[in-house]
C-alpha cells in the first residue's frame, strides 16, 4: 500500500479513531501470516468472523486494527460498521493515489489467460502489478488494489462475477482506464438468469472507465453490438474473424498445436508466436494486444510479451508420463465455450484421444441442456474415448454415445474407479484432457496419473514464470 497516516484512512473511510497515528503501508486480513506489521482488517462473512483472530494478529505484529467493534488492545483501531466495506474504501483510497494506468478485465471464459498476457507485455515496460491467482472477487480485488505501491507503473485487474452488480462494484474500486469483456457465454446462469443477464453484468466494467478510457470490445462474440451502444468512450474492436481495429491473419499451428499467427493493427503488422496451445487463445492474444495498445505499446513489444506468457497451473498445461502418453491438465474450470474450445484442441491430435470430463456448476435450469450440447460437441469432433464423472455429466454421456455408440469410454460416479481405468488408457502416443468445473475436482484426477512425471518442456516451452515483483502481488494472502 503507498503509505498513508492511519487517521486519513480512517477520516475517508468514516471510521470511529482509537489509539494513536502510524503510517500504513501494509494491509493485511489473514491473521495466520507472520510478521504483519500493518493494519488487520477483520473480515465477517456468513461463515467466520476474523474478529475472533484479533489476538493472533496482534502477536503476529499487527501495528492496528480495522473492526466492527472495539476490541481489548492498546493498539490503534478503526472502527466502523462493516469491514467488508470499508475495506472496499480503503482499497478506492489507495488506488486513488496512484498514478498507475489500471487495465480490468473481466469475461465468461478466457479472462486469466488475457490477464496473463497483459501482463507479461506491460512488464516489459514498467512495475507491473497483476491480480494473483484467482482473486477476482469482492474481495480480492480490494486486496490487489492495496497492493499498490509507489512505483507501480500498470496494475492489470481481474474481476469475476456469479451476479449482476459485482462487476460494477469491483470496478468501481479499480477505476480502470482500460477496460475489456472478453466474451459472454453460459457460466454463472444461475445467478444472472440467462446469457443477457451475463452481458448485462459483464457490461457493467465499461462504465467504471476513467475519463479518456478505452473500451475493448469483441467482434467475435454474440453480444458485440449490446456492448457498443453500452460503451460511451473510445473504442479498440478486435475479431480473429473479420475486419476490426485488430486482426489475426495467416494462422499456423505448430505441431504440439501452439499458434503463429500475423497481428495487425492499423498499417502495421508483426508475427505473433504464442506459447499457450488452442486456436481459442489467439482470441485472447488479440484482446491482450488490444489492452495494450490502447496504452501505447508498441507491436513489438506485444509480441515479445504474448511469447512470454505463462501457463497457469489447470489452463491447458501439458505434461507427459513415463509411458509416454500426453496429459492436458484443463481443471480450472469450465463452462459451455471453454468445454467446446478444450474439444476443438483435442480434435487436433492423434489418436487414441481421450476426453474426460467432469460437472459444468452454476448453470441452473440449463444445466442438462449445456451438458448435452457438449456431449453432441465431443461426438461429432470425432473423439475417440469419452469418460465421464459426476451428475450432469450423464446427460453428456448419453449424448455423446447417441452419436458415437461404439466408443470404450463409460461414466463413473467415482473419482477412484475412473483414475483405475484412465491408468489403464495411459498408453504411449494417447492425448487425455481433462476439464470440469472447480467443484468437480478434476485436478486430483490429473495428480493421480502424473505422480513421478513432469511438464514436458519440448510440447510446452512456456514454462517460464513471470517476474513476480513485475506481474504478481506482493506478498502472500
Amino acid at each position: 500500500m503507498i503509505s498513508t497516516p492511519l487517521s486519513e484512512i480512517g477520516e475517508h473511510i468514516g471510521a470511529k479513531i482509537i489509539g494513536g497515528d502510524f503510517d500504513v503501508s501494509k494491509v493485511y486480513t489473514d491473521s495466520r501470516a507472520s510478521d504483519l506489521d500493518g493494519l488487520f482488517v477483520a473480515l465477517k462473512g456468513p461463515h467466520f468472523d476474523a474478529h475472533r483472530f484479533v489476538n493472533n494478529a496482534l502477536s503476529s505484529g499487527a501495528k492496528g486494527l480495522l473492526v466492527d467493534h472495539q476490541c481489548d488492545t492498546d493498539k490503534p483501531q478503526l472502527i466502523v460498521e462493516n469491514t467488508h466495506t470499508a475495506l472496499a474504501d480503503l482499497a478506492r483510497l489507495n488506488r486513488s493515489k496512484s498514478g498507475a494506468k489500471f487495465v480490468g478485465i473481466t469475461g465468461s471464459s478466457g479472462k486469466t489467460t488475457v490477464k496473463e498476457m497483459v501482463a507479461s507485455i506491460l512488464q516489459l515496460s514498467g512495475r507491473t502489478l497483476a491480480t494473483k491467482g484467482n482473486f477476482n472477487n469482492d474481495i480480492g480485488v480490494p486486496l490487489t488494489l492495496l497492493d499498490i505501491e509507489e512505483g507501480i507503473d500498470f496494475g492489470v485487474i481481474e474481476m469475476g462475477a456469479n451476479h449482476a452488480g459485482e462487476i460494477a462494484y469491483t470496478a468501481d474500486m479499480a477505476q480502470p482506464d482500460v477496460a475489456l469483456v472478453n466474451n459472454v457465454s453460459a457460466a454463472h446462469l444461475e445467478g444472472f438468469g440467462d446469457l443477457h443477464g451475463v452481458a448485462s453484468a459483464k457490461s457493467e466494467i465499461y462504465s467504471a472507465l476513467q475519463e479518456n478510457g478505452v473500451a475493448i470490445v469483441n467482434k467475435d462474440d454474440d453480444y458485440f453490438e449490446f456492448f457498443v451502444k453500452k460503451i460511451n468512450s473510445q473504442q479498440i474492436i478486435f475479431s480473429m474473424k473479420s475486419k476490426a481495429d485488430v486482426m489475426a491473419t495467416n494462422i499456423r499451428l505448430n505441431k504440439n498445436q501452439s499458434s503463429v499467427f500475423e497481428l495487425h493493427y492499423q498499417q502495421q503488422k508483426i508475427e505473433i508466436e504464442l506459447p499457450v496451445v488452442g486456436l481459442h487463445n489467439i482470441s485472447n492474444a488479440l484482446a491482450a494486444a488490444s489492452c495494450c495498445i490502447a496504452l501505447d505499446i508498441s507491436l513489438s513489444q506485444i509480441a515479445a510479451g504474448l511469447k512470454m506468457t505463462p501457463v497457469v497451473s489447470g489452463r491447458l498445461l501439458i505434461s507427459k508420463l513415463k509411458s509416454g502418453c500426453r496429459i492436458i491438465d484443463d481443471t480450472y474450470n469450465a463452462n459451455l465455450a471453454s468445454m467446446k474450445a478444450a474439444i476443438d484442441l483435442l480434435k487436433n491430435y492423434s489418436s487414441p484421444k481421450i476426453l474426460v470430463l467432469g460437472d459444468m456448476a452454476e448453470l441452473g435450469e440449463y444445466g442438462r441442456e449445456s451438458h448435452e450440447q457438449v456431449g453432441e460437441y465431443a461426438g461429432l469432433a470425432g473423439i475417440d474415448q469419452l469418460y465421464t464423472c459426476g451428475v450432469l455429466t450423464q446427460f453428456l454421456h448419453r449424448a455423446f454415445e447417441e452419436i458415437i455408440s461404439d466408443h470404450k469410454g463409460e461414466h463413473f460416479s467415482q473419482q477412484n474407479e475412473l483414475i483405475k481405468k484412465l491408468k489403464k488408457e495411459a498408453i504411449a502416443g494417447a492425448t487425455i484432457l481433462i476439464k470440469g468445473s472447480r467443484s468437480a475436482h478434476m485436478e486430483k484426477i490429473v495428480q493421480a496419473l502424473m505422480e513421478g512425471s513432469e511438464i514436458d518442456n519440448n510440447e510446452q516451452k512456456a514454462s517460464v514464470s513471470m517476474d513476480k515483483s513485475a506481474a504478481s502481488l506482493q506478498g502472500e494472502k
